[in-house]
C-alpha cells in the first residue's frame, strides 16, 4: 500500500446497500484505520448508473395513489445523501459495471454518458441489487421510472380488469392498494405458489393473507400456477401455467427481481444469480471454498445469495461488511487485531408487515401473527416513509 496513493474501496451499487455501505466507511472503517496509522488515506470510489437514492418500500402506494404519497417524496440525489463527506474522500462513476478482473483488480465499466473506464480497486463491494418489473427498479434515470409509474396510473383509470403476478409483500400491498382505490376493477391475483407469502413460511400468516384479499379486498386468488407468457401492453394476453388465458386491461409483474450479476464469474454465483459468500462476513467466497481469486471481495444486500432482500437484513449486512473490510485492511497494514471487531450477521427475523390497502393488513412478529389495526397503525398509513432519511442519509448506522 502506498503512501502517497489512497488505499483504494470501490462499491457497484448506488442505493441501499451501496449507499449504506459508503455511509458506514465513511463514518467508522476509514476513521478507524486512519487512527491505527495517520500516514494511510483511503478512498472510495462508487459505480452506479443511477443519479438518486430511491426508498422501494413505499412504491405500490406511489404506484397507485401518488395523492397519498407523491412520488418526489420517494427519491433523494446521492450528491444531496453524500454531501456531509469531504469531497476528496469519494467520487461516483456514472456507469454499470461489464466486467470484474479479480486477478487485475479491476472492474470495466460501461460509462452512462458513452464509453468505457476501467476502474482499480484494493477492496471491492458488490451492491448491484436486482432488476424487476421497471415500477419496482432503480433505473439508470429516475423519469423512467416515473414514466412506468404514470402509464399504469393512466391505465388503472380507465382499467375493468387487472391481474398481478407474485404474491409477495410487494404484489399483496399492490393488490390492497389497487383493490381500495378502484373497488370496481375486477383483480385477480396469481400467486405462482401453493399459497400468498409462501416464503413466510408461516402457514396462519398466508391463509390470513388469502382471506384479506378475497374478503375485504375482493380479489380473486390463483394459486399454484403462474405467468408463463404476456403478449400486449394494455390491453395483455395473459397466459398461466396450465395454459389457461387471461385477457386483461392491466397486467402488473410483481414476482421479484433478478440479481444484478452477470457481470461476474458464473462460478461466483448460485443457480438464480445471487452472489455466494465464503463465510459469515460476507466476503465472496469465489470459485473455491479458498475464495483466493475472490480475494478482497465482499457482497450485501439483495444481490446475496439466498438474501430474503428485506430492510432488517440490509440494516444488519451494511456493519458486518464494514469491519470486515476494516479488518482485512488493518492486516495489510501491520495492525492485524486492532481493527475494531467484526460485526456478527444477526438481522431481526421473521419480521414482516404487509398492508393490503392503507385501512390494514397481515403480518407477523417474531413468528406471531398481528391483527390488522396492527398493520394500519405501524405501516399503511405512510408505508415506512418515515425511514427514508435514515437509510439514504447514513443515520440508521450511526453507532458503529
Amino acid at each position: 500500500m502506498s503512501e502517497s496513493k489512497p488505499y483504494e474501496i470501490v462499491i457497484l451499487g448506488g442505493n441501499w446497500g451501496g449507499i449504506g455501505s459508503a455511509h458506514y466507511l465513511l463514518r467508522h472503517t476509514i476513521p478507524a484505520l486512519q487512527k491505527l496509522d495517520s500516514t494511510k488515506s483511503y478512498h472510495i470510489t462508487i459505480v452506479t448508473p443511477n443519479k438518486d437514492w430511491l426508498f422501494k418500500p413505499a412504491a405500490p402506494r406511489v404506484l397507485v395513489a401518488p395523492n397519498l404519497l407523491p412520488e418526489e417524496k420517494i427519491w433523494r440525489p446521492l450528491t444531496e445523501v453524500l454531501k456531509q463527506y469531504p469531497a476528496d474522500q469519494f467520487s461516483i462513476v456514472q456507469g454499470v459495471a461489464t466486467s470484474l478482473d479479480s486477478s487485475s483488480k479491476t472492474v470495466t465499466v460501461k460509462l452512462t454518458a458513452s464509453g468505457q473506464q476501467t476502474v482499480s480497486y484494493d477492496s471491492v463491494i458488490i451492491a448491484t441489487g436486482t432488476t424487476g418489473h421497471p415500477a419496482w427498479t432503480l433505473n439508470e434515470d429516475k423519469t423512467l421510472t416515473s414514466k412506468t409509474h404514470k402509464t399504469i396510473q393512466a391505465a388503472l383509470q380507465k382499467a375493468q380488469t387487472v391481474l398481478i403476478a407474485g404474491a409477495g409483500a410487494v404484489g399483496l400491498e399492490t393488490a390492497g392498494e389497487i383493490g381500495v382505490a378502484f373497488p370496481k376493477i375486477k383483480l385477480t391475483v396469481v400467486t405462482g405458489a401453493a399459497k400468498p407469502l409462501e416464503r413466510a413460511n408461516n402457514p396462519k400468516l398466508s391463509k390470513q393473507a388469502e382471506a384479506y384479499l378475497t374478503d375485504t379486498i375482493k380479489a380473486t386468488v390463483i394459486n399454484n400456477l403462474k405467468v408463463t407468457s404476456t403478449e400486449g401492453d394494455g390491453p395483455t394476453t395473459v397466459t398461466l401455467s396450465d395454459g389457461s388465458v387471461h385477457q386483461v386491461d392491466v397486467y402488473i409483474n410483481c414476482t421479484g427481481g433478478r440479481p444484478n450479476s452477470n457481470f461476474l464469474p458464473k462460478e461466483w454465483l448460485d443457480k438464480r444469480g445471487g452472489v455466494i459468500k465464503k463465510d459469515a462476513y460476507f466476503r465472496v467466497r469465489g470459485s473455491s471454498d479458498s475464495g483466493s481469486d475472490a480475494k478482497d471481495v465482499y457482497v450485501v444486500g439483495d444481490v446475496v445469495a439466498g438474501s430474503e432482500n428485506s430492510i432488517w437484513e440490509l440494516e444488519a449486512n451494511v456493519p458486518v461488511v464494514g469491519t470486515a473490510i476494516g479488518t482485512d485492511i488493518a492486516a495489510k497494514i501491520g495492525k492485524a487485531g486492532k481493527a475494531p471487531p467484526l460485526k456478527e450477521f444477526k438481522p431481526i427475523k421473521n419480521v414482516m408487515v404487509v398492508p393490503i390497502g392503507p385501512n390494514g393488513g397481515v403480518g407477523q412478529v417474531f413468528g406471531w401473527t398481528v391483527p390488522s389495526w396492527f398493520v394500519k397503525v405501524t405501516k399503511a398509513k405512510t408505508f415506512l416513509i418515515d425511514l427514508l432519511e435514515p437509510y439514504a442519509f447514513g443515520d440508521k448506522w450511526k453507532k458503529p
